[in-house]
């Protein structure tokens, strides 16, 4: 009883703070302007957006279904497209923004248990995702040194260099604490699967850059129809850090945070308040738009397929 009397008056408190960030925002800055940002946009860039962004989730459903099968949870790519997008729909319209990652755990563990396996493939596909956006910028700040000041610029150095290790470091961690905790040990191999399949871990690596190329390149498309003049480096600069501020849980699902961040990393840069304000919001648009389609998918019942249906199939990676 407590622990919901808390968890809803956390989510209040974060629609609160989303709210009165969106008031200020509008309150400190020319909503009217802000606005002929959408008049001005051709469809047919936000269209393009949208595709581009459509295929960006498709690809990283794609990722999702790869890591559950690496993880001997069967099914189709097809059934697994629409836990994704029912998913997208939840994450967008429960107050955590989590909410769809909980549902996507329970799709999986429903029928075969190991929700912890299960839980860790949906963290594991957020966490490719967020690790490569992470490493793109830290590529485009090497090659284009002048795109952002410090301290960001070496944040995303380190970061990029603490993935590195990560990634290369830990098969060689596991083998040297086995004798020291096996228990620990035997937990750590069951996780590092991925790794004992190179094939594999560069699939979803591949995947991972590619959708995530194309969700920034998405947004710099929208920025340009805007008139916001930037490089599109900046682009895979500044979106890495803006999805980090996002993911601090203070709002309802980054609202008001988000577009804040564009204001402030923008800024940095010279755009006006009033175009990096309404970059954010069609950013958003576009999110909303496809989340919407994840609606579609649960209204049809995609989320009660079975993972374990016949002819089920793997993908074919060694």
């Amino acid at each position: 009883m407590r622990k919901d009397i808390r968890r809803k008056a956390g989510n209040l408190i974060r629609i609160g703070i989303s709210a009165g960030l969106l008031i200020w925002l509008f309150s400190r800055f020319d909503l009217r302007g802000v606005l002929t940002y959408f008049e001005d946009l051709q469809i047919s860039i936000w269209g393009i957006a949208f595709l581009m962004s459509l295929v960006a989730q498709v690809l990283s459903s794609i990722r999702w279904w790869i890591l559950s099968n690496t993880f001997s949870f069967p099914g189709r790519w097809p059934t697994y497209l629409g836990f994704y997008f029912v998913g997208m729909f939840f994450n967008l319209f429960l107050p955590t923004g989590i909410g769809g990652d909980l549902f996507k755990v329970h799709f999986l563990s429903r029928e075969k248990g190991r929700r912890f396996l299960a839980a860790f493939t949906v963290v594991g596909d957020r966490l490719f995702g967020l690790i490569t956006m992470l490493l793109m910028g830290a590529a485009a700040v090497k090659i284009w040194p002048d795109l952002l000041p410090e301290p960001f610029a070496g944040f995303l150095y380190i970061s990029a260099l603490i993935i590195l290790a990560a990634l290369l470091g830990l098969p060689f961690f596991q083998r040297a604490i086995k004798g020291i905790l096996p228990g620990v040990s035997r937990h750590l191999a069951g996780l590092l699967i991925l790794w004992q399949r190179p094939k594999r871990l560069l699939s979803v690596l591949g995947l991972s850059f590619c959708l995530q190329a194309l969700g920034m390149g998405a947004v710099a498309l929208l920025g340009a129809g805007i008139g916001i003049k930037l490089p599109l480096p900046f682009y895979f600069v500044s979106l890495p850090l803006v999805a980090l501020i996002t993911l601090i849980p203070i709002s309802f699902n980054g609202i008001g945070v988000r577009e804040g961040a564009f204001i402030y990393f923008f800024g940095l840069k010279g755009v006006e308040a009033e175009p990096a304000l309404g970059l954010g919001l069609l950013f958003f648009s576009v999110q909303v738009a496809l989340s919407l389609l994840g609606g579609v998918a649960y209204a049809a019942g995609l989320h009660r397929r079975s993972i374990v249906s016949k002819g089920t199939e793997v993908p074919k990676v060694s």
